[in-house]
């Protein structure tokens, strides 16, 4: 700081920054690009590096997810990710507008992601704004009595209900794989994922992971939905992608 202390970065600038600071190999990558291009417009372009990003990510993502649509930041990745979902259906024939998210879920700030936030603290306030989602419980022991297990069980058949008494209305379900972050780090019980990953096949319509703050080897592997072997039909990145020294 400005009397010389030194400080760890413990909340690792809100979970952007993944390597640390001053890091020679990301310092040295960002003066070397300086020196090639320093912004290119993907609005009906594209460049070599936005390619070469596109085929990594591809490479390094679950097996399944074969395309890559570049946004602004982790809040449009979800506005993105809510309007595929929407115009997949569209494109069939269907008119599918409704989402299932989770109680203490945060997906952004934006309209259509606090539309999708389980947090009455954060999202109450701007309920006027925003479009209409069902919100299943959070499986998280400390939110209900009763085991992990229970309490994952719990969820899933309140997700089931809401798939099968809303199946023609359904778009998606949005959920932070593994953790939900800004809810308190809860954790869920291991095959929750999968097992939500199954309801959405079940009941034909598409899961979102939001990976944007697990993403990245966040939580040990590179993305959460590894754990449990998942692919999802869309997956969120963004907050990590760029080792939190620039946006991206």
């Amino acid at each position: 700081d400005t009397e010389g202390r030194r400080y760890i970065d413990g909340v690792s600038s809100l979970w952007c920054n993944v390597h640390g600071h001053r890091v020679k190999k990301i310092d040295d990558a960002i003066k070397n690009q300086l020196d090639k291009i320093s912004h290119s417009t993907l609005l009906g372009l594209g460049q070599g590096k936005s390619i070469e990003l596109a085929e990594k990510l591809v490479a390094i993502t679950p097996s399944g997810l074969r395309k890559v649509f570049y946004s602004d930041s982790g809040a449009t990745s979800v506005e993105i990710a809510l309007k595929i979902a929407y115009q997949y259906y569209h494109n069939r024939g269907q008119k599918r507008d409704k989402f299932i998210a989770l109680k203490e879920s945060y997906h952004g700030d934006t309209i259509g992601a606090v539309s999708v936030g389980g947090m009455e603290v954060f999202h109450s306030i701007f309920a006027p704004m925003l479009f209409d989602a069902f919100f299943a419980p959070s499986p998280h022991p400390y939110r209900f009595d009763g085991t992990a297990g229970q309490c994952a069980e719990y969820s899933l058949g309140e997700i089931e209900k809401l798939l099968q008494n809303h199946k023609d209305e359904i778009a998606a379900v949005i959920l932070e794989p593994l953790v939900q972050g800004a809810g308190g780090i809860l954790v869920h019980p291991y095959g929750f994922l999968k097992d939500a990953g199954e309801l959405t096949k079940k009941y034909d319509t598409l899961l979102i992971a939001d990976e944007v703050a697990t993403g990245f080897g966040r939580t040990g592997k590179m993305f959460a939905c590894e754990y449990e072997d998942l692919c999802p039909d869309i997956m969120c990145v963004a907050k990590g992608i760029t080792g939190g020294y620039l946006p991206l």
